[in-house]
């Protein structure tokens, strides 16, 4: 199939993740020739606070002078949803892939808490094969090309960016009322077996105003789109014009 997305496309990187996170969709969304020059990567592993991850976005959408298209992964997507409410002049839709847009639970604060001060201590010792396949479906636990890819991206960015972007992202607020008050559309895309935005979070998100859309990917968890490149590239093909 043919993917061609002709208004320019910001895209913002999850926890841990750099372009490599994004490549094979943008192979997939260059396929049959059809050039995706009109995007721009946000580089939130080079932030040391929240300021410097929204003066980063900030920087990559004033390429461009028209409005773009916004598409976060995790972190990602947060970042990119108060870039949007920030600028929402500048924005064309919003895409949160396995992202929420909300404040983060009291367990979920613990146990940052926590790997902050395993970070602190030097006890933390990089990214564990059983946290990979928390992030997976189960039928990619013995996916090793993804695994792999996972591992490399948070071993080569190191804990030094993980408490950065873990501080930065704690204190975050609920975004959807907000959301849901815009003139451009938002969009939720989760895989099936997301165990971090799962999809009973995206069904009530998405139920409460008719500018928010929901997506449920088949075959896919937490790390969508490395592991179902192809249904993500062909939602955004025919989603974003």
């Amino acid at each position: 199939m043919t993917h061609s997305i002709k208004t320019p496309v910001v895209f913002f990187p999850g926890t841990l993740c750099d372009e490599r996170i994004f490549m094979p969709l943008w192979l997939a969304l260059n396929a049959n020739g059809n050039s995706m020059e009109n995007k721009a990567f946000v580089p939130l592993q080079w932030a040391d606070d929240l300021e410097q991850m929204l003066a980063l976005s900030e920087d990559r959408l004033a390429y461009f002078p028209s409005k773009v298209h916004l598409v976060g992964f995790s972190m990602g997507g947060y970042i990119a949803a108060l870039v949007a409410l920030a600028s929402p002049e500048k924005v064309a839709s919003l895409t949160l892939l396995s992202s929420t847009g909300t404040a983060l639970a009291s367990q979920d604060l613990a146990q940052r808490k926590l790997l902050l001060g395993a970070i602190k201590n030097k006890q933390y010792k990089g990214m564990t094969q059983s946290y990979i396949e928390f992030m997976l479906h189960t039928k990619n636990h013995e996916n090793g090309v993804i695994a792999e890819l996972i591992k490399e991206m948070a071993d080569d960015l190191g804990p030094a960016v993980l408490a950065a972007q873990t501080n930065a992202t704690a204190n975050r607020q609920d975004l959807i009322k907000k959301l849901s008050k815009q003139t451009f559309a938002t969009y939720f895309v989760v895989g099936e077996q997301d165990n971090i935005a799962t999809v009973t979070q995206i069904n009530d998100i998405a139920a409460g105003a008719a500018s928010l859309h929901k997506e449920v990917i088949v075959g896919a968890g937490h790390m969508l789109p490395l592991e179902q490149t192809d249904a993500l590239a062909n939602y955004l093909h025919s989603t974003l014009p």
